[in-house]
């Protein structure tokens, strides 16, 4: 029986940690009128979007929330983790 058990629950906890692994985060910062898109959505994630706002910015930089997609638009600009300016970005 535990043969058949630990493929089983490796395979059930591969499939839940994976994706949240591999996902990916634009971050809004608080009276900033952009995103930074960056990988993960971990504390490391959010210190690289955080360093790339300060890059772009003058002031301090703290992060308002989170989404899955920047886009351009009169009001709101995108950066990936680089530190360029895109008109889209998807990363999920």
């Amino acid at each position: 029986m535990n043969r058949k058990l630990l493929p089983a629950l490796t395979i059930v906890l591969t499939t839940l940690l994976l994706p949240a692994l591999a996902e990916a985060r634009c971050y809004a910062f608080r009276d900033k009128d952009f995103k930074v898109c960056v990988e993960g959505n971990n504390g490391s994630a959010r210190s690289q979007a955080t360093s790339v706002c300060e890059d772009v910015s003058d002031g301090d930089c703290r992060i308002s929330g989170d989404s899955g997609e920047c886009r351009r638009s009169s009001s709101t600009r995108c950066y990936d983790a680089s530190g360029n300016e895109q008109s889209h970005i998807d990363p999920d």
